[in-house]
């Protein structure tokens, strides 16, 4: 949320103490046309007292405060006035130390309120005051010329009183703000404190944006899928009681089965909340339909089993499946809503992008030819294939191939005739089938021998504009190009490549042989061209760009060797300071990795598959790793819904891919050292992306009581269109996104969310509900380390 001449920050609820300060005055500080002399302005409105039955939708966002966050409301105190506010007993109040001289001096507000033209809106609020004092709630421009559509002024004191108003729209204003004044003359005599409730602005034609929550939530917030008999079992109590509350464990049959007192743990500022914990871990008893209560609040239903993840694992696999490009999506595998034809076929022969549409210095790069860049994946909401993000999502399924082969005890659950694919019966671990569909698409990507840059790779593939929503792959007739070679794609290149070589060595010497051919000619030719940055984002496709490509030069050198056990890619990854350190902040956020920060997936391999590094290398590898293991446990236990993340005020675009690529980090933790802290670790991760979490939605398709239901996707977009198939199970979405970058977000009333809570479940919303292939890899590997670590 922006604010004309702000000098401080917005601040973080409950605490909610470090307020707004304003500078100037007039229209720009006042927001409206507001004299800065110290007098009231006449009001244009009136309001009365006494109950109203609700005229329409509510506009605002945080009605009733009953979640725990004044946010997005606001308030500000601008010199010489001084105040804080805070939420008590479920009501947002404001104490005032000193009022200020003008009206607007003291302010709460909510911004981005749509105002139609000819709409009738009714204003309702609930107020009270420990002194006599005046309040003039308005509703006006945000800003120039900030005109006023409505305003009124009330009397409040010590008993609470409902005051209600009505006005009728007379301009059409999407970015509107409701404010109530309450400085200056208006004020009694400071100290004072004025608390609001209730608080509504209703509209009887107004639509309330999809995904937007209108209901109570439970208070006691569950992983809504289940938990493992003998590892931990944790659920989050969202309540301002400062002393335990006692808790009941029931059976499907409502009888109490375990009891006990939550924990308290305070304030976390991430959600926004005061939260307790739950901590049930001693009950291991299977079954279906458990709840727990606290405090007169119940939970969502879950199950307790062995196998609570068997079929994630696989629905989280079949993603990859249903976004295969280039190949007909098959109803005998899919269902018949999820069919389709197959998608692209003019991938099979594609044109360099042309010299005139690339920008400043990549003109040099411009090709002459065309490759058949058919199959791969499309990489997530939209139908671009790229290589950087590719490999990290190839990488990640390839690993759990290689994880399950040398740490696990499940690989057999991923062979042959044990997915729903085309290749099922081959002879092959479906599982690898599913990557070499994506394998065979980046050899694709290759520059050919022969040519400029011959041995680098493209980075991507993609429309010349984005297409509409719902657009059918195959029915997609926009103009697609190949884009410029870059180095970070072909380092991608070599990794997976590498990668793949040793897999297919005996399972289809050929493949593995053009695998290595590729992996070493792409090591090659980035080593003459070692600093061709990415393109920059255009129309239709996403940059993906890098500007260091250290982390990818140890990533492949580390593959390189374990395939090829040559010294000399050896040397070339022990030079690299990622050698003797593992990043825990990788893409912004908190993680080990990222689709920009890969030095981790050498390590991982280093530590996993058999090379020709010494015990005690191989050990300082696993340690480092451990290492970051131990620090994503020590951040669960500093937050209240115990996620491994260490920010409070910032959740990055896609932060649900880095909750579950730490689940990674610390799966293979446990790998190492056969410590079930470790596993719980996992366990507590993964209860946060299936409902234990502020929003108590269940970030995956077809999971739990509130699952994902309408990600960003132009297949799956029903939500726009009914002729358009619904999401299938087993799709993770990014989730939270405090930057709200695109507009449906905003729109919807989540400018000022805590960062947890910045998520809506909309087609609309691509900054905060877009899906990618590299967000369901961790999913996957996650739920098949879960499904095999409590057997």
């Amino acid at each position: 949320m922006s604010f004309r001449s702000i000098v401080a920050a917005v601040l973080a609820p409950p605490a909610l103490t470090a307020l707004f300060a304003l500078s100037g005055c007039g229209a720009s500080a006042a927001g409206g046309r507001t004299p800065a002399n110290g007098t009231i302005p006449p009001a244009s409105g009136t309001m009365t007292t006494g109950a109203a039955e609700r005229a329409g939708n509510n506009i605002f966002w945080n009605e009733t405060f009953e979640e725990g966050t004044l946010l997005p409301w606001s308030a500000t105190f601008a010199p010489p006035a001084k105040g804080s506010a805070s939420l008590v007993s479920e009501e947002l109040c404001l104490k005032v130390d000193a009022a200020g001289t003008n009206t607007y001096d003291v302010v709460l507000r909510q911004r981005r309120i749509p105002i139609a033209r000819a709409h009738k809106y009714q204003i309702v609020m609930k107020v009270h005051a420990s002194a006599k004092t005046q309040l003039r709630p308005r509703v006006a421009m945000a800003g120039p010329p900030y005109d006023e559509y409505w305003a009124a002024l009330v009397d409040v004191g010590p008993e609470p009183r409902t005051f209600v108003g009505t006005f009728e729209g007379g301009a059409d204003d999407q970015s509107a703000e409701f404010a109530v004044h309450l400085g200056g003359p208006l004020a009694g005599e400071a100290p004072f404190e004025v608390c609001f409730d209730d608080l509504q602005l209703n509209d009887p034609d107004f639509k309330v944006p999809e995904g937007r929550q209108t209901g109570p939530l439970p208070k006691v917030r569950v992983n809504q899928v289940g938990y493992l008999p003998g590892l931990a079992k944790i659920a989050t109590y969202k309540t301002i009681a400062a002393q335990p509350v006692e808790w009941q464990l029931l059976d499907a049959a409502g009888q109490v089965v375990a009891s006990g007192q939550t924990k308290p743990f305070g304030e976390d500022k991430a959600a926004g909340e005061q939260l307790h914990n739950i901590d049930f871990s001693s009950f291991k008893t299977p079954g279906q339909g458990y709840r727990l209560k606290a405090g007169g609040d119940e939970s969502y239903p879950f199950d307790i089993g062995k196998d609570v993840y068997h079929q994630l694992k696989y629905d989280a696999l079949a993603f990859f499946y249903h976004n295969r490009s280039g190949i007909e999506i098959r109803s005998d595998l899919v269902g018949e809503q999820w069919a389709r034809p197959a998608g692209h076929p003019g991938d099979a022969s594609v044109a360099c992008a042309p010299a005139s549409s690339l920008q400043g210095s990549y003109k040099q790069y411009a090709c002459d030819y065309e490759l058949d860049v058919s199959g791969g994946w499309y990489d997530a909401g939209d139908h671009g294939k790229y290589v950087v993000n590719g490999g990290i999502s190839l990488w990640t399924m390839l690993n759990e191939f290689e994880t399950l082969k040398y740490l696990g005890k499940s690989s057999g659950d991923f062979g042959d005739r044990r997915l729903k694919i085309p290749e099922a019966g081959n002879g092959v671990p479906d599982l690898l089938d599913e990557a070499r569909w994506e394998m065979e698409w980046v050899l694709k990507m290759q520059v050919p021998a022969g040519k400029p840059h011959a041995g680098m790779a493209h980075t991507k593939i993609h429309s010349v504009k984005w297409t509409p929503i719902p657009t059918r792959p195959d029915q997609d007739k926009v103009e697609r190009y190949l884009r410029p070679v870059g180095t970070g794609a072909t380092l991608n290149l070599v990794g997976v490549a590498a990668q793949a070589a040793r897999i297919w060595k005996t399972i289809d010497p050929a493949f593995s042989a053009k695998c290595l051919k590729a992996a070493e000619a792409g090591w090659a030719a980035a080593k003459k061209e070692p600093s061709i940055l990415a393109e920059p984002m255009g129309e239709g496709g996403g940059a993906y760009g890098d500007s260091n490509f250290d982390d990818e030069w140890y990533w492949a050198a580390a593959e390189l060797f374990i395939t090829t056990g040559k010294p000399e890619y050896k040397t070339e990854f022990q030079k690299l300071p990622h050698h003797q350190r593992i990043p825990v902040n990788a893409g912004g956020g908190t993680a080990s990795m990222s689709w920009d920060q890969l030095s981790v997936l050498g390590k991982i391999s280093l530590s996993v598959v058999p090379n020709k590094l010494s015990r005690e290398e191989v050990q300082a590898q696993r340690r480092q790793i451990i290492g970051a293991a131990d620090q994503y446990l020590a951040l669960i236990e500093k937050r209240g819904y115990r996620v491994p993340v260490q920010s409070d005020r910032v959740a990055p675009w896609g932060s649900n891919s880095f909750v579950l690529n730490n689940m990674v980090i610390m799966g293979l933790a446990y790998g190492f050292a056969k410590d079930r802290k470790y596993a719980n670790g996992v366990v507590d991760a993964m209860d946060y992306i299936l409902g234990r979490n502020p929003n108590v939605q269940s970030y995956v398709s077809g999971y739990g009581e509130r699952p994902l239901q309408h990600p960003h996707h132009r297949f799956w977009a029903q939500q726009k269109d009914p002729k358009f198939p619904p999401v299938p199970p087993g799709v993770v979405s990014g989730g939270p996104n405090s930057n709200l970058e695109d507009p449906y977000a905003k729109e919807a009333g989540l400018p000022g969310c805590p960062p947890q809570k910045c998520f809506i479940d909309n087609i609309e919303s691509w900054s905060t509900n877009e899906i990618a292939i590299n967000w369901n890899a961790p999913l996957a590997w996650a739920a098949a380390f879960l499904d095999e670590v409590d057997r």
